[in-house]
């Protein structure tokens, strides 16, 4: 199992799709969930209303498809339960999320955690959060494209500080913007790199 964190909008579906169209890698989509679009929108809209809903909906989502991965023997996950406490604490701290509400999140998510298969690999992406924001804008995935500058600032240090603390997994770190996802040479870089952390699997070769 590999999972890919970061900022949104840095390229996480763009990534997860290399590694399954060049490495046969098989890539379970966190949106592709009706219920997940339907509940961002609303979130959107109405924090305070829905933010321990849509929470509690990706933990859920999530965790089902870390057991789906090791049924079928393998996959990528587009971000994960493992770093899925960011934005919960997120939303605490702005008040968006009650403290009951926190504490039973939290909860549900270390008895999760406890039952989890540790990931082989996180593959962080990084970008600035000007970058951040075009990509978000260009995309215009509804609602979503009005996201303060402010929000992507805290969620981009606070996953930089989670992705350095974090060791349940061999782990790299790769710059979107030095090495931009839709170059075929940056592709080939970074499938390389991938392949160093997971020296069972060579997977560049399906480069050809």
């Amino acid at each position: 199992m590999i999972i890919i964190e970061g900022q949104i909008g840095v390229g996480k579906t763009t990534m997860g799709e290399i590694l399954e169209q060049e490495a046969g890698v098989p890539l379970f989509r966190e949106l592709t969930n009706p219920y997940t679009l339907n509940l961002l929108d609303r979130f959107y809209a109405d924090k305070k209303r829905w933010a321990f809903t849509l929470q509690i909906h990706f933990l859920n989502e999530r965790f089902r498809m870390i057991k789906e991965i090791f049924r079928n023997g393998g996959g990528t996950l587009d971000r994960s339960i493992f770093g899925d406490r960011i934005f919960a604490e997120m939303l605490y701290d702005d008040g968006d999320m009650l403290e009951e509400e926190f504490q039973t999140y939290s909860t549900l998510l270390d008895n999760m955690l406890e039952h989890a298969q540790s990931p082989d690999l996180l593959v962080y992406l990084d970008c600035t959060v000007d970058t951040a924001l075009e990509r978000i804008r260009k995309r215009n995935r509804g609602l979503e494209s009005d996201i303060p500058r402010d929000y992507l600032e805290n969620l981009n240090a606070r996953y930089l500080k989670w992705y350095a603390g974090y060791d349940l997994s061999p782990k790299i770190l790769i710059d979107t913007e030095k090495l931009p996802l839709e170059n075929p040479e940056s592709r080939r870089a970074v499938i390389e790199r991938i392949e160093t952390m997971l020296p069972y699997r060579n997977i560049s070769r399906r480069f050809g």
